[in-house]
């Protein structure tokens, strides 16, 4: 059995526990020998008192990494980058089944339910349904907060949709030709969408929709996209990570999700949400 645990300084140790026969105390030896006793002897009593110590620290390590397993996160996926924590400082339930794009409008959380397109918008304190729109996009994946109206982006159209955040009616159509787009954020005036297709990042002009750059998803996939006002967040559920890029791509951070299949992505000028398909949606702090 192998245990890890995180020790002082962000060293991660294994601790690998063997199973071996302990010795008994009295051995019978032989069917016709059953009253000859064996007794018992030091090296024997070392040999468990080792192997105990071993199980204890082993024990020990499993219940201080449960117990902080969803609190802390700590970056596992590239020590160049130093230390690195998300801290979850609260967790809301979904009403959606298939929890998709996130995004936040100032008040509350706005959560994609894939399977039946609708759009709720949350209170972010207790994830109660605040109120519920009809996307006009099949398979919406993402949504995007612009400061006035809503956006949103399907996986089965080259189309990009603006709605009104009151009722849901359609105040702009952008047509990409083509393309695939699982995520979409907005930010210094432009769109950032999330490209299955070539798995790139887009930034597109909303007025337009000409695509006025790109670069290359740092993962293989990228299931949710959010603005920090300086870099975007990328959730991707296949490596159950989040990555801080530059807007040009540069990778800066990468992060180990709370969750086991993180989705939508946002971020309130203090915090990142991130939808999980557990039907969880986790508020969490980035440390340094």
């Amino acid at each position: 059995m192998c245990y890890l645990a995180d020790i002082p300084g962000g060293v991660r140790i294994s601790v690998r526990v063997a199973r071996k026969r302990t010795v008994p105390p009295i051995e019978e030896r032989g069917w016709g020998s059953r009253h000859e006793q064996r007794p018992i002897k030091m090296e024997d009593m070392r040999n468990t008192t080792s192997i105990g110590r071993i199980g204890l620290i082993a024990v020990l390590a499993f219940v201080l990494q449960s117990a902080c397993s969803d609190r802390l996160f700590d970056n596992p996926f590239d020590p160049d980058f130093g230390e690195a924590l998300i801290e979850v400082v609260n967790t809301i339930s979904t009403p959606a089944p298939w929890p998709r794009g996130l995004a936040w409008d100032g008040t509350t959380l706005w959560n994609v339910d894939a399977s039946s397109n609708t759009l709720y918008s949350l209170n972010r304190l207790n994830g109660s349904i605040v109120r519920a729109l009809s996307s006009p996009l099949p398979g919406t994946s993402g949504i995007a907060y612009d400061g006035r109206d809503l956006w949103v982006c399907g996986i089965e159209t080259p189309f990009v949709f603006k709605i009104s955040v009151l009722n849901g009616d359609i105040q702009r159509r952008l047509n990409l030709q083509k393309g695939a787009f699982t995520a979409v954020a907005f930010g210094r005036e432009a769109l950032w969408l999330a490209d299955h297709l070539s798995n790139r990042i887009l930034e597109v002009d909303p007025e337009t929709a000409e695509v006025l750059s790109s670069f290359p998803n740092p993962g293989p996939r990228a299931n949710g996209l959010a603005f920090d006002g300086s870099s975007l967040w990328i959730a991707d559920s296949s490596t159950l990570s989040i990555t801080r890029v530059s807007l040009t791509g540069q990778v800066l951070n990468r992060y180990l999700t709370p969750g086991q299949s993180p989705q939508g992505l946002a971020h309130d000028g203090v915090f990142l949400w991130n939808a999980d398909g557990g039907r969880k949606i986790f508020q969490m702090k980035i440390g340094n």
